[in-house]
């Protein structure tokens, strides 16, 4: 079984203790973000397009907690896939998975500062690429890549 050769058990067992250190949003905390965004910008509140409440969005935080992804920049990009890519929301869902990613880096204490304009584009390319019919995996990881990127630049300017 191919994926059984990948798994090394010690990077198993580090992932999943990084993962017990984290902080995770919670679906509640997720809606907050979303009702204050579409407050101070615009846009109609409620659930998806089906007009399910709100069970996407627990089933897009359950899947962010869940997941195999092992770095923080991947699992805090997947709150932004599994946002975006679901549709969890009637609208706002690249606003606010930008916000929860960006969220779940901040209560974890690793920051990150994009500009509102390259946020927006990668929002919409992760929209594009997600309708596309790109993997997950590979969103997650291009995103999570980005977040790498932009957080080394930062320690590079800061002499570090």
């Amino acid at each position: 079984m191919r994926v059984a050769r990948r798994l090394r058990p010690w990077r198993v067992a580090a992932a999943s203790a990084v993962k017990r250190s984290l902080r995770f949003l919670s679906a509640e905390q997720v809606v907050a973000v979303h009702d204050t965004l579409l407050t101070r910008y615009g846009g109609r509140m409620g659930g998806g397009p089906r007009g399910q409440a709100y069970e996407g969005v627990d089933a897009a935080v359950q899947a962010v907690k869940n997941s195999y992804y092992e770095t923080v920049e991947e699992l805090a990009a997947a709150y932004a896939v599994y946002i975006v890519q679901g549709h969890v929301f009637a609208d706002g869902n690249k606003r606010t998975g930008a916000a929860a990613m960006l969220t779940f880096l901040e209560v974890n204490r690793m920051p990150v500062r994009i500009a509102a304009e390259e946020l927006a584009a990668m929002m919409i390319d992760l929209q594009r690429r997600a309708e596309a019919g790109q993997p997950v995996s590979d969103l997650v990881r291009w995103i999570a890549r980005a977040i790498a990127a932009r957080r080394a630049s930062r320690r590079r300017r800061r002499g570090r």
